[in-house]
């Protein structure tokens, strides 16, 4: 079950990324991992100028998140 503040955490990151669609996989997100740690992602996808994404913010997104895991997984984590 998910917390209020996961989705509403969710719910932000799909509007933001104008992806619907992907509200499943970003309420995983809000439960797995920090709730700063997806904002500064959030934040730094969001403020990248559309001409540079070559695909979709929320495959960049998606993209940034498990980097972030490799990282993470790997001991380099906070």
């Amino acid at each position: 079950m998910y917390t209020p503040t996961e989705i509403q955490l969710a719910h932000e990151i799909a509007e933001r990324l104008n992806d619907p669609d992907a509200l499943s996989l970003y309420l995983n997100y809000a439960q797995q991992y920090p709730h700063e740690k997806l904002r500064e992602l959030l934040n730094r996808v969001c403020s990248i100028p559309e001409k540079n994404i070559k695909r979709t913010r929320g495959a960049l997104f998606t993209f940034l998140v498990g980097q972030y895991k490799k990282y993470d997984d790997a001991g380099f984590g906070n």
